[in-house]
């Protein structure tokens, strides 16, 4: 069994009868359970249950002082003020005449202004650092300096009094009014120090004068503590009794963990001898241990409550955790569908503006190859009148071919229209039905969202997106290359549809200026060769003719597409006229 040792004097109350009204407030903090791990204040606080009370085991309340007389308090302070006047005027008067003589003769100071402000400056410093001190004790802040400086000028002043004309064996007269004067200020001092402690609520908790006497040691102990921590007599005296009745439960722990043999006396029995210096009475000991099991296996339930609400806001964690993790795979999904729906609409688009451009191709194709022929046609037969003349019917016949194409170019680009119209009503279709599709699908799986598996597949669904996505870049291009050509095409087809309006005389004008454009150093040889074999004089004038023409902005402004064609014979210089 372990050896306990305490301190019976400086541990507790010197009374019996000591209250323990403040227990929880002293071992707030300080108290720790019979495990040796850290316990809170319910651990020790209540232990020792008293009910006898006295006016030292509490600070002091407004309702504790006494309910006197309001208007005789009143009397009584103004009397005590006015007399207090009274005396402090007569002593400084005595004193003010004294020390202005005593100036002059016997400190050095001139007759007059400096003897009065040093006797006026001697008194004004007592009184000065007597008020500010009962100034900042009425706020409950003294300031320690001012009291020492009050007393020490009223001794000063004593002395001066009493050696102003060699009289120290008369020192006492002189001293009497203003001691008198500083034990009143005292007084009043204390009667302020006491309201405001009163009114912060606090009171006062003195140390028991006797209790230097006894144990003048120990007693300094305390007083230390309450110093250094700010504590009261009470708590002070109440935390060290509590510690003292821990050690015992203390000891008690380590003689049942060493065994303690049946019908040993152990710490527990010998509780009523340990703790009666202390105060406590034997049977408020003898309950102490019943306390101590039922405040222990309090704080273990305390403990236990603790870690299954801990556990409880752990396991309420992660499930919403796994909530968060199924919504977000839910909103990937969803992402997904939505981004493979625009991909399809996106793949319709480009399809149908596939076929738009093939069609729109395929017709200037056919335009084109029609106009190369009837210019070739009408070339050949221009040489002699009978060749005018099959030309002329020729003509007719391949101009009702060109009407009879721009019909069929006009039907063929109706359908493509009809064609453009129903792909993008069936892209849309489609997209709609994706939309459906996908919503179904996040709904459905916003209920059986996995989280592991659903991390995995929305990492490859991005790898597929992403790669879709770059699939479909590529398609819009090469489709703009498409239509880029395709608008090309449409142009050409429209200038070869301009000109198949124009006569043979016309048209050669337009390839000789295009070779002068070509080449505006090319000889008759190759305009010749341009123009179908035409001979020399008709080689000439067709130069002539397609110069006029470039003169006048061809091909950037053409006067003969710009205006109505001529109904009448167009003729050039040595060339046969040609009716239109």
């Amino acid at each position: 069994m372990t050896t306990m040792t305490t301190e019976p004097e400086a541990l507790a109350a010197a009374a019996p009868g000591g209250s323990t009204g403040n227990a929880t407030d002293s071992a707030d903090g300080r108290s720790i359970s019979a495990d040796g791990g850290a316990g809170s204040a319910d651990g020790l606080a209540g232990w020792l249950d008293t009910t006898d009370t006295t006016d030292t085991a509490r600070p002091a309340t407004p309702e504790d002082r006494p309910q006197g007389s309001s208007r005789l308090r009143f009397w009584l302070g103004l009397a005590f003020l006015f007399g207090g006047l009274a005396v402090a005027a007569i002593g400084f008067w005595l004193s003010f005449g004294n020390l202005t003589t005593a100036a002059h003769t016997k400190f050095g100071f001139t007759p007059g202004a400096s003897s009065i402000m040093f006797a006026l400056g001697v008194d004004a410093t007592i009184v000065v650092c007597l008020i500010g001190d009962l100034m900042f004790a009425a706020k409950g802040r003294a300031f320690w300096l001012l009291r020492p400086v009050a007393h020490a000028f009223t001794a000063l002043t004593i002395y001066l009094n009493a050696t102003a004309h060699d009289l120290l064996r008369e020192a006492v007269p002189h001293a009497a009014m203003p001691v008198v004067f500083v034990v009143l200020v005292e007084a009043g001092r204390h009667y302020l120090v006491q309201e405001a402690h009163l009114e912060m609520g606090i009171g006062r908790d003195p140390i028991p004068w006797h209790r230097w006497l006894l144990h003048p040691f120990r007693t300094a102990q305390i007083f230390r503590t309450m110093k250094a921590w700010e504590m009261t007599y009470t708590q002070v005296r109440t935390q060290r009794r509590e510690l003292a009745i821990y050690q015992v439960w203390l000891a008690h722990r380590e003689e049942i963990e060493a065994g303690l043999e049946a019908g040993q006396v152990g710490v527990l029995d010998r509780l009523p001898v340990l703790l009666a210096p202390h105060g406590v009475p034997v049977e408020k000991a003898l309950a102490l241990p019943a306390r101590m099991r039922r405040a222990e296996q309090q704080r273990t339930q305390k403990q236990e409550r603790e870690a299954l609400d801990l556990q409880a806001e752990a396991e309420r964690h992660a499930q919403e955790l796994e909530h968060q993790k199924e919504l977000e795979a839910t909103a990937a999904e969803a992402e997904r569908l939505k981004a493979a729906g625009e991909l399809a609409q996106l793949r319709a688009r480009v399809t149908g503006q596939e076929r738009v451009a093939l069609a729109e191709a395929d017709g200037a194709t056919a335009a084109a190859e029609l106009a190369a022929q009837t210019t070739l046609t009408a070339a050949r037969r221009a040489a002699t009148e009978e060749d005018r003349r099959r030309v002329q019917e020729e003509t007719a016949v391949e101009t009702e071919r060109t009407a009879e194409a721009k019909r069929k170019a006009a039907e063929h680009t109706r359908a493509t229209a009809e064609i453009e119209r129903k792909t993008t009503e069936e892209a849309a279709r489609i997209a709609r039905a994706k939309a459906d599709e996908a919503r179904a699908k996040a709904d459905e799986a916003t209920a059986k969202a996995d989280a592991e598996e659903a991390a995995r597949e929305a990492a490859a669904r991005s790898k597929a997106t992403a790669e879709d996505l770059a699939t479909a870049a590529a398609i819009e291009l090469a489709a703009a290359e498409k239509l880029r050509t395709a608008a090309e095409t449409r142009a050409a087809a429209a200038h070869a549809e301009a000109l198949s309006g124009l006569d043979v005389v016309q048209i050669k004008t337009r390839v000789a200026a295009r070779v002068l454009l070509a080449d505006p150093q090319a000889d008759g040889a190759t305009l010749a060769a341009a123009l179908g074999g035409a001979s020399a004089s008709r080689t000439s004038d067709y130069r002539k003719a397609a110069l006029g023409l470039i003169a006048q902005g061809y091909p950037e402004h053409d006067p003969d597409l710009s205006t109505t064609p001529a109904t009448g014979p167009v003729s050039i210089p040595g060339q046969t006229e040609i009716t239109v």
